[in-house]
């Protein structure tokens, strides 16, 4: 496993490098080969932070940030939440079941007549904007990966249709599949 430590906001420290080095060596167990490891160490007024990231070739992405008063109780905070994010990876792949390929979701999209041309003209604030990445995967994988990073939404190529896909969560504990066509 490849494995970078960046240490921010405070002076690099041999042994917490390796320390978070051997920690991270461990969680090997869990994940595939060819894993990359990301530890950035930080310090927030009077908080170590550390914030773990790890990529494989699978498309897999975990990470989470840990706040403690030690930077060596972080590390560790931060390693155990990754490897029980792994574990639930891992049972998820093990007790994986073949379902449909997915379907084409039905939409409607509503076209909203601006009043008068005033608003027209006026154009929204674009206050963020994001370069995502669409990793190849299937819609189940797709799923997963959002559940592992708790996130609302992701962006991803359909290895299926090979065309860009957003699944996103609803507020009843479902999924929503866009299915992006070019015309």
């Amino acid at each position: 496993m490849k494995c970078s430590v960046t240490f921010r906001h405070m002076k690099p420290s041999d042994p917490i490098r390796a320390y978070a080095e051997d920690r991270i060596d461990k969680i090997t167990k869990l994940i595939e080969e060819g894993t990359e490891a990301q530890v950035v160490l930080s310090l927030e007024k009077h908080l170590h932070v550390a914030h773990l990231e790890l990529l494989t070739h699978g498309s897999l992405r975990l990470r989470c940030i840990e706040k403690s008063p030690d930077m060596y109780g972080s590390i560790d905070q931060a390693v155990e939440k990754i490897m029980r994010q792994a574990q639930r990876y891992r049972s998820k792949i093990k007790n994986h079941r073949e379902s449909t390929n997915g379907r084409e979701l039905p939409h409607k999209v509503i076209d909203v007549v601006p009043e008068n041309d005033e608003e027209e003209q006026r154009l929204p604030d674009i206050v963020r904007q994001e370069t995502i990445i669409a990793k190849e995967m299937s819609v189940d994988d797709a799923v997963m990966q959002m559940d592992l990073l708790n996130q609302d939404f992701l962006v991803f190529t359909n290895t299926i249709s090979q065309r860009v896909n957003v699944v996103y969560r609803l507020p009843a504990g479902q999924y929503g599949l866009i299915e992006a066509q070019t015309s």
